[in-house]
């Protein structure tokens, strides 16, 4: 069980994480969309798409839930957004959103979440709380790592750096040069749609550094037969050395506090 002191201290920092996302910048507070239509679509469609279709200036979805385009615009995972009323989670809207300007990832998302405050009537707050959890742990009792994992010191992210930092994540692998384990564990939740893992991972390997590491998958998204490699469980064990344990911990959550049915146009 994790201190009362260590909770609120997750809260604070999680709190703060979200009022940046909430009231961002005066320069940033400009950045709305020209365009937004939304039609409901009476929960009778499923979508079609695998996410968030994003390109330039556009964000658009074909059949999502106001779940889904709450975890999208606060980039968090299904299991980390709850509360609301059941509709949340059953209704589909279709939305097309535009702006003429050249966006970062981080300014779509900014976007996303203030059309969802106008025209959703979205409030909501964060919050830490007791959730299930996956504790990544070394394996071996004597410390020793996998052969696919190696630790890299005095790491420089670019400048002139001839290998500069880099993660790559694609379905059924996981690349990286110049991460730490923490990073690792993060990653690892948040490509579920790939690890297939319904639950945040938490570094307590005690290990500090950056490291290089390639880890090879069964992916979630594929047939079993498809792939020889084995599941996610299987091959942070055989290949980096680390074990993944079931247990609860604190989790952050954004809590819908209330929300409104949209005006279609």
């Amino acid at each position: 069980m994790h201190s009362a002191a260590a909770v609120i201290v997750a809260i604070l920092w999680f709190s703060a994480a979200l009022a940046a996302q909430e009231f961002p910048t005066s320069t940033e507070s400009a950045l709305t969309f020209d365009v937004v239509s939304i039609k409901s679509l009476n929960g009778t469609a499923r979508s079609r798409t695998p996410g968030p279709q994003q390109s330039r200036g556009r964000f658009a979805r074909a059949a999502a839930t106001l779940r889904q385009l709450v975890q999208y615009a606060y980039d968090m995972q299904p299991s980390q957004v709850t509360g609301g009323p059941a509709w949340v989670s059953t209704s589909r809207f279709q939305v097309d959103a535009r702006t003429e300007r050249t966006t970062t990832p981080a300014q779509m998302r900014a976007m996303v979440r203030h059309m969802l405050a106008e025209r959703f009537a979205l409030k909501a707050h964060a919050d830490v709380r007791e959730r299930p959890i996956y504790r990544m742990v070394v394996d071996r009792r004597d410390g020793k790592l996998g052969p696919a994992i190696y630790r890299i010191d005095d790491v420089e992210c670019g400048g002139n750096n001839p290998q500069p930092c880099h993660l790559a994540v694609w379905s059924g692998g996981l690349e990286s040069w110049g991460m730490g384990l923490p990073q690792l564990a993060a990653t690892l939740f948040n490509s579920s749609q790939t690890t297939g893992l319904d639950r945040p991972v938490i570094d307590q390997t005690g290990l500090t550094g950056m490291f290089g590491f390639t880890l090879m998958f069964s992916s979630f998204d594929t047939v079993p037969h498809v792939s020889d490699n084995p599941s996610i469980f299987t091959a942070l064990r055989e290949q980096l050395g680390l074990k993944l344990e079931r247990a609860r911990g604190p989790v952050e959550l954004l809590v819908i506090d209330s929300v409104e049915q949209p005006t279609p146009n």
